[in-house]
């Protein structure tokens, strides 16, 4: 296979999945453009619930990841009664998922009496919280039927309904947050309850698409449909528990800078939630092609083409980090553009100008980290990750960040700079751990390759 074909085959397959991640990321930008216009409390408020809910979902969702390379892996194998078989048994395990994700939340919500927050503040974050749990149960479905769709390489029909879900929530947000046409002004917390209708609009619809479109009526994917097993469950399980444990490790330290630089203050909480929005654009974009990655692998590895499998990951992990390499310079000549984007309070611009110059910094680093743990998922090791990331964000960045931030180890690193110097740090140091653990498994390969090599030639 050439590079150019390989290329084109990726590229065919992670467009419309990056695309998705992006009109995902769209929704958050559009909750903090709007918000951030109709005040900064509202903005800095939203955004610390965002921060906690983004923590308790993302890590159930995340073990609903597995369902992508298990259904990938079997679609690969022309294995129809497994894909199904999974399907069925990954909607179980994330409909249970689903209902504790929404009793953390209402606890978190609750927990907010107890936290030392200015009170205007917290009073929309916990409002915030108890909107939003009302999709938890639809979001942590979402990795269910949208990984299946994924997983046989219908990502186009995923972005389609991500993208609608995008367009829908701008006049939405616009109209819940401000109280257009008679309805009530919630301000920040009417970007939960957009979220909430969305979610669950969208959920419908993937539901409709597994079971009506063109290439997969004759599957018949919901019809007999099966009761748990405990076995493909806990299989499921444990591929995927990693996947939301490496999930939650990252964005503890991102949403928890977030939370500890709210202590700061409005200014500099808002100028944190528009500079993460921004650099979030990117790293949704690098997870999309990764994903793509993982899918593709997956399904040579599936047809027996660990060659191709291998290739693949090679092609991909390389044209992703050229990305990252253009990116970066976008950010460094166009960062108050970006800024300005969403936010026209003049106090809020100075201080998210400077942050995202620390998240132009990260962009190689960050885009390295989320490709290595793409490529390792399609191999199934799912549990190198968590711990070189428990390692690098909480052993490393986490002391880095709090001293710099509250302790004024360098004063002209305090408060939010701090915090984004720390994540600097951290995203460099698991993209280092994350490759040598693929160049591990590029050795195992070669070895495995051999010894399959010198076996053929003796039988000859």
């Amino acid at each position: 296979m050439s590079v150019t074909s390989e290329l084109k085959s990726l590229i065919k397959l992670a467009t419309p999945v990056s695309l998705a991640q992006l009109s995902l990321v769209g929704m958050s930008a559009t909750d903090v453009l709007i918000a951030g216009r109709a005040s900064t409390l509202d903005l800095a408020g939203m955004n610390l619930g965002v921060n906690i809910w983004n923590m308790i979902i993302l890590f159930f969702m995340g073990i609903g990841f597995a369902t992508q390379p298990l259904v990938a892996k079997r679609f690969g194998a022309k294995d129809e009664a497994g894909v199904k078989h999974q399907l069925h048994q990954s909607i179980w395990l994330c409909f249970a998922l689903g209902l504790i994700a929404m009793l953390v939340v209402w606890a978190a919500a609750w927990g907010f009496a107890f936290i030392d927050f200015e009170p205007a503040l917290s009073d929309i974050a916990r409002d915030f919280l108890f909107a939003i749990s009302l999709c938890a149960i639809p979001m942590t479905l979402m990795p269910a039927v949208r990984g299946t769709l994924e997983g046989m390489s219908l990502t186009r029909v995923v972005f389609l309904v991500n993208f609608a879900a995008f367009l829908i929530n701008i006049p939405l947000d616009y109209v819940l947050v401000n109280g257009a046409f008679g309805f009530p002004r919630f301000g920040g917390v009417g970007c939960a309850w957009a979220t909430v209708i969305l979610m669950w609009l969208a959920f419908i619809i993937n539901l409709v698409v597994l079971k009506t479109h063109a290439r997969l009526k004759h599957r018949a994917l919901f019809a007999n449909f099966q009761s748990p097993n405990v076995e493909t469950i806990r299989q499921t399980f444990k591929l995927g528990l990693p996947i939301g444990l490496s999930i939650v490790i990252e964005l503890a330290m991102f949403s928890g800078a977030g939370i500890m630089i709210a202590k700061f203050g409005v200014i500099e909480a808002g100028a944190h939630a528009v500079a993460i929005v921004v650099a979030s654009l990117s790293f949704m974009l690098y997870t999309g092609l990764g994903q793509g990655v993982t899918i593709r692998a997956s399904q040579l590895l599936g047809a027996e083409q660990p060659d191709q499998a291998w290739y693949t990951v090679k092609v991909g992990t390389a044209f992703n980090l050229a990305i990252s390499l253009v990116i970066c310079v976008a950010f460094i000549l166009f960062t108050e553009p970006l800024i300005r984007l969403f936010t026209s309070d003049p106090e809020v611009i100075e201080v998210a100008v400077v942050l995202l110059y620390f998240g132009a910094a990260f962009q190689i680093a960050d885009c390295l980290q989320v490709a290595m743990i793409c490529a390792l998922r399609a191999y199934h090791d799912t549990s190198s990750p968590p711990k070189y990331q428990f390692l690098a964000f909480w052993v490393f960045g986490l002391p880095i960040g709090v001293g710099l931030s509250f302790y004024q180890w360098w004063p002209s690193l305090a408060g939010a700079r701090g915090m984004w110097f720390a994540m600097v740090v951290s995203l460099s140091i698991v993209g280092i751990l994350l490759f040598w653990r693929l160049m591990q498994h590029m050795r195992d390969f070669n070895i495995d390759r051999g010894a399959r090599q010198s076996l053929e030639s003796d039988q000859v």
